[in-house]
């Protein structure tokens, strides 16, 4: 009895071992493949946050390549605005403007804006020769003139009453004695709106229409000279 009892026991205990054994295996395969796979996902993690980063720096870049002057610039070079030459009024009431290119007994072929139209004589009440929108600037209020005994400042306001940009506004002043010689003359360009202009070349002296802007302008001429009267001009240019 005891023989067996002892058998018994030993088999009882080689049991456990065994199972304990297998048990400890297959939690180490476990925790293995549970580290392997939270590696794989950290891995991951860290390519994602790269791939951000250089998206980041991407957009950085071409903000900078795409700032606001350079729109500009680019879209005036794409951009070819028709010559105004003719208005077409439509029986609905509607006002074509542009270039026409081509007519016959049935149709016009007008440059818009837009691009080409083909428009029937069907369709049309009137064709005249269009408007072409001018800068008109005149002066502002009054001007102000302080006498020195070698000089001459005026100071005022340049006002644009036209209906298109005035590029490059001038005011020239002329000074004369009673004989009507001219003793002295200046001018001065009067600062307004930046712009840029298809060449890329830029500009603070513009005035939009509506618009009015202060000048001062020194005229400078030789003492003891005998000033009577003066007269004053101005003038601007139209681009684009």
């Amino acid at each position: 009895m005891r023989c067996k009892f002892s058998f018994i026991v030993y088999l009882t205990l080689s049991v456990c071992i065994i199972s304990s054994t297998s048990f400890s295996q297959t939690r180490t395969k476990k925790k293995t493949s549970v580290s392997k796979k939270f590696f794989e996902v950290e891995q991951n993690i860290d390519e994602l946050r790269k791939e951000m980063a250089d998206l980041r720096k991407q957009i950085k870049e071409m903000e900078i390549r795409t700032s606001v002057p350079e729109i500009r610039k680019e879209i005036n070079k794409l951009i070819n605005v028709p010559e105004l030459t003719h208005e077409i009024l439509l029986n609905n009431g509607t006002i074509v403007k542009g270039k026409v290119l081509h007519e016959d007994l049935d149709r016009i072929i007008i440059q818009t804006q837009i691009g080409l139209l083909t428009i029937s004589k069907k369709e049309i009440k009137l064709t005249r020769p269009a408007e072409i929108p001018k800068a008109k600037c005149v002066i502002d209020g009054p001007i102000t003139e302080k006498v020195h005994e070698d000089k001459r400042i005026f100071k005022g306001k340049i006002k644009n009453e036209g209906i298109r940009r005035a590029d490059f506004p001038k005011i020239i002043f002329h000074l004369y004695d009673k004989a009507t010689n001219l003793i002295a003359s200046d001018s001065i360009f009067v600062g307004g709106n930046f712009h840029m202009y298809q060449s890329g070349v830029q500009t603070d002296a513009s005035i939009e229409p509506g618009q009015s802007f202060p000048f001062e302008c020194s005229v400078e001429f030789p003492k003891g000279s005998s000033i009577s009267y003066y007269i004053k001009k101005i003038s601007w240019e139209e681009f684009e």
